[in-house]
């Protein structure tokens, strides 16, 4: 009978003795696995952040670029085509009347094509979509896309107007100019609806063209929508791009004016 009490004792010391360390190696194993979490997310929290830096940086310097751009087209290649006309002015009295219709031709190119400079420049300029809003800005845009007759363009803006972070304004307008850039020269669209609308927690833009389209996934590497992809990213706004192969292409930007829950 002691011998057998001298067992169950034992074997109640032993099972508190691997009750004791099972506790223990469960702690250490949890307390391992949260500190691996926890590594595991800095690490990505911290490749986020390179990335947003990183996408930045280059935003900022391709901002700085088109801004260079814009001071050329201005200062030096809107100069020049100012200087040709004055001079073509100059030969009026000397041109014969058989050829002057083909003079006043030339002077009236000549005069859309400094108009077009300009305006092009100011489009480049980040100061001027500041100044302008992103409203205006489109709208600016548009009406050079439209002056081109390339595509009829229709510009619908709903809901009550309110501003947003001007950094960010112009982050979607790029991400806009690209989009009216890229439907220009593949879409083959004969019409291209674009919607600004105002909500109480979100801005959305879309943009809608009946044009050829294209596949979506194969595009995906292509520089022009990593480009909008990215800066939709930085600004946190949520981007898409729809099309099939004949049915056009519908680009879409939601953009949250509230902090997101």
């Amino acid at each position: 009978m002691e011998h057998e009490e001298e067992i169950v004792g034992l074997i109640l010391y032993v099972s508190f003795i691997i009750i004791i360390v099972v506790i223990y190696a469960t702690k250490y194993f949890l307390s391992y696995q949260q500190k691996k979490t926890q590594f595991l997310l800095e690490r990505v929290e911290d490749k986020q952040n390179y990335e947003k830096e990183l996408t930045k940086a280059q935003t900022e310097i391709q901002e700085q670029t088109l801004k260079n751009i814009s001071w050329e087209l201005h200062d030096n290649v809107g100069q020049l085509l100012s200087v040709a006309k004055m001079q073509l002015n100059m030969l009026q009295n000397d041109i014969s009347p058989e050829k002057q219709k083909f003079y006043e031709e030339a002077v009236y190119v000549l005069g859309q094509g400094v108009s077009e400079i300009r305006q092009l420049s100011h489009t480049l300029n980040t100061d001027f979509i500041s100044r302008r809003g992103l409203e205006e800005s489109l709208k600016i845009e548009i009406d050079r896309f439209k002056r081109l007759n390339f595509i009829s363009i229709n510009y619908t803006i709903e809901g009550d107007f309110y501003a947003i972070d001007k950094k960010d304004e112009i982050i979607i307008f790029r991400i806009f100019q690209e989009c009216f850039s890229n439907v220009v020269k593949y879409s083959k669209a004969a019409n291209l609806a674009v919607l600004l609308k105002y909500t109480p927690s979100y801005l959305y833009v879309k943009v809608v063209d009946d044009g050829v389209g294209f596949d979506v996934e194969a595009a995906q590497n292509g520089t022009g929508i990593m480009n909008m992809q990215m800066r939709a990213k930085l600004i946190e706004a949520d981007f898409s791009i729809e099309s099939k192969k004949n049915e056009g292409v519908s680009v879409t930007l939601v953009y949250p004016t509230k902090p997101k829950e």
